[in-house]
């Protein structure tokens, strides 16, 4: 995959009711950004009506309906069709399945050339993928609007050669331009009936609305498509419920702020009325103000300007489907290998069913223990069908190599000879720091919503979305639900079976207490709901920064959670590190080499917690506050061996020199 530098993008930060601060957020163009969630529904809507079983036989008939037009969908309201009447969606909609019928794909298939030219096609594809644009590829990616590009290019235009098929789809107006337009203005429209605006004859497919919106040529991108829809409209707005408000506040609105003044007054906690308009509107305009993100160019009047040379709305930040993968993958490795789920049932399954006297009564139990002990398969669901099938068991090793692709987690060799993401322990090290410091910083602040800063933290969680969305990837993203499928189907079925936990709780308890059992028969004394606690809140935490987007911080509620996640994990790894030197532990930290118990499988306080290094031996950082003991115990208020309180709600003591500090995330 190409990867080259993009410029950066100031996206301002705000303070709650306080200054603001433009930071500087670094983007890497040739990495795939999502589709907008709009944009996906029309074009699935559309995918799906093109794969209707409604379609003659005979090109010529089929030509006939696939030339009408395609006009962009409207909201549905009382009175309005979704799309204009005649129109290619519109008549797709009103046609009825029938067994007589084909979908475009017999079509195709029924005529030997028009065959040879399809899959042609996606083979041309699949070799120019990379190079595609980015509206090109969120289309294409539908076999529905493939089918209908290509039939429209063999059927109207004559078009038999590859070459000219490929130029036909990219360049002409009748193709891929046509679905992207789609796409855009219907999400579009919903966007604007989502913020309530009034935009003259929006649903109108010819009017200067609807032109504005399609000359704009909107990126698809989850990151844009919202924004610059709502500021393209914006000199085409008539008015809104809120236009009393604003009047009864006396102060003049430019065109350009209104539709962010709009989604600030219907976001806000406090109802905005005619009564409090003249204090609450100038303060909601002076924000949309600053919040208003100006686009790179040149100046006239300055000859030392520069134009940047990348279109910001178009970049590729980051891949949330690979940090939401990261973030399954983070749960089954606490869960399976940190805690040892897989360990125990593999104890369970070929040693302790072998001598203990537990008689499984069960059928479903005895099938289920039998693909999994002798054929090394477990039942799990098809992703498309929804069908139960069987899979391969996962080995150890297998895992870990992705544990250490992902968070440098053990010692296994990368697979294919990557390399281990050595930065992620750093940078999960730096959230939780700069996230203590901050309620450290609220705590002692005599004006905490005005002048504690949350720049440092949002910074932490984008390099941490950036890291983690350039690692999690490749056969990556296809191994972690097969892992997770095996930690579900071990637990649901095996663990939380009512015949195994009474034979190995009898006094009641659910699958933790079976863990906690068979682990300690091997010696190895296990505390499972403080680990499943590490594996929910982590995993909260990695779906959270998937999602991240700077706005969504500047609001009190999200930021609130997400902070409140990382003091609770802050807490539960203290617990967790805490009964490790309880037990004996080296006061020097884990042992780096990953390995645990006797069958090279870390148990419950032994090997390296998953993808944190301590912090106090990377060179250059800065000390951890009010860390001057090896181990400062759990976050809220303790004291050190020399009376300092430690802690990440503590405040900063000075570091001794030649200290170290063991606080382990």
């Amino acid at each position: 995959m190409r990867m080259t530098l993009n410029g950066f993008n100031n996206e301002p930060t705000l303070l709650p009711l306080g200054f603001r601060i433009r930071r500087a957020q670094a983007t890497v163009t040739g990495f795939q950004p999502s589709v907008d969630e709009q944009a996906t529904t029309v074009l699935q809507e559309l995918d799906g009506l093109l794969k209707k079983r409604i379609f003659p036989a005979a090109l010529d008939d089929v030509r006939d309906m696939l030339d009408l037009d395609l006009t962009p969908r409207r909201v549905e309201k009382t009175g309005v069709g979704k799309w204009a009447n005649g129109s290619l969606a519109d008549e797709l909609r009103d046609e009825r399945e029938a067994g007589g019928k084909h979908v475009l794909g017999e079509v195709i298939d029924a005529d030997s050339d028009l065959a040879a030219l399809r899959y042609g096609f996606d083979e041309t594809l699949d070799d120019s993928w990379s190079e595609l644009d980015f509206n090109v590829k969120a289309v294409l990616g539908y076999s529905g609007v493939r089918d209908l590009l290509v039939l429209r290019a063999y059927t109207s235009f004559k078009i038999t050669a590859q070459p000219s098929l490929m130029n036909f789809v990219l360049t002409h107006p009748a193709g891929v331009s046509t679905v992207v337009s789609y796409a855009a203005v219907s999400a579009a429209r919903e966007y604007v009936d989502r913020h309530q605006l009034r935009v003259r004859e929006i649903d109108k497919d010819d009017s200067d609305s609807v032109k504005a919106i399609m000359a704009a040529k909107l990126s698809l991108s989850s990151e844009s498509l919202e924004h610059t829809a709502i500021d393209t409209v914006t000199a085409y707005t008539v008015g809104t419920q809120f236009d009393d408000v604003i009047a009864a506040a006396k102060i003049a609105v430019p065109p350009e702020l209104r539709p962010r003044l709009i989604q600030y007054l219907e976001t806000s906690e406090v109802q905005i009325t005619k009564a409090n308009a003249p204090f609450m509107v100038p303060m909601f305009l002076a924000k949309a103000a600053t919040t208003t993100v100006t686009t790179s160019g040149v100046s006239s009047n300055d000859p030392f300007a520069v134009r940047f040379f990348v279109e910001d709305t178009a970049s590729l930040q980051v891949s949330t489907e690979a940090v939401k993968c990261a973030a399954q993958l983070y749960y089954a490795m606490v869960l399976g290998d940190e805690l040892g789920v897989f360990d125990a049932v593999r104890y369970f399954t070929h040693r302790y069913l072998f001598r203990d006297g537990f008689a499984v009564e069960d059928p479903q139990l005895r099938r289920d223990l039998e693909n999994y002990v002798f054929s090394e398969q477990f039942p799990g669901r098809d992703e498309q069908s929804g069908d139960e099938r069987l899979i391969r068991c996962t080995r150890a090793g297998e895992r870990r190599s992705f544990y250490r692709q992902v968070f440098d987690q053990g010692s296994e060799p990368v697979p294919g000879g990557g390399i281990p993401n050595s930065d992620f322990g750093r940078l999960w090290k730096i959230l939780m720091l700069e996230s203590a410091r901050y309620l450290e910083k609220m705590q002692i602040s005599p004006n905490p919503l005005n002048m504690v800063s949350r720049q440092n933290v949002m910074q932490a969680v984008e390099d941490l979305q950036y890291n983690l969305s350039t690692t999690c990837v490749g056969m990556a993203t296809v191994m972690t639900p097969l892992i997770y499928s095996e930690l579900d189907f071990v637990i649901s079925r095996i663990f939380n079976h009512p015949e195994v936990r009474k034979h190995l709780v009898p006094s009641g308890g659910s699958w933790w207490k079976v863990v906690e059992r068979l682990l300690a028969d091997q010696g190895k004394p296990a505390r499972a709901s403080v680990l499943n606690n590490k594996a929910r809140i982590g995993y909260t935490l990695i779906r959270d920064i998937a999602s991240y987007v700077p706005s969504q911080f500047e609001q009190d509620g999200p930021f609130s959670d997400f902070i409140s996640n990382v003091d609770a994990f802050i807490t539960t790894q203290s617990i967790i590190q805490e009964a490790a030197r309880g037990s004996g532990a080296d006061d020097t930290g884990p042992d780096e080499s990953g390995t645990g118990g006797s069958d090279g499988h870390p148990g419950y306080g032994e090997g390296p917690l998953p993808g944190v290094p301590d912090l106090s031996r990377l060179p250059g950082m800065p000390s951890i506050p009010g860390v001057s003991a090896p181990w400062p115990g759990p976050p809220g208020g303790t004291t050190a061996s020399n009376g300092s309180p430690v802690g990440p709600t503590a405040a900063p003591a000075p570091a001794e020199s030649g200290s170290t500090s063991d606080w382990d995330f």
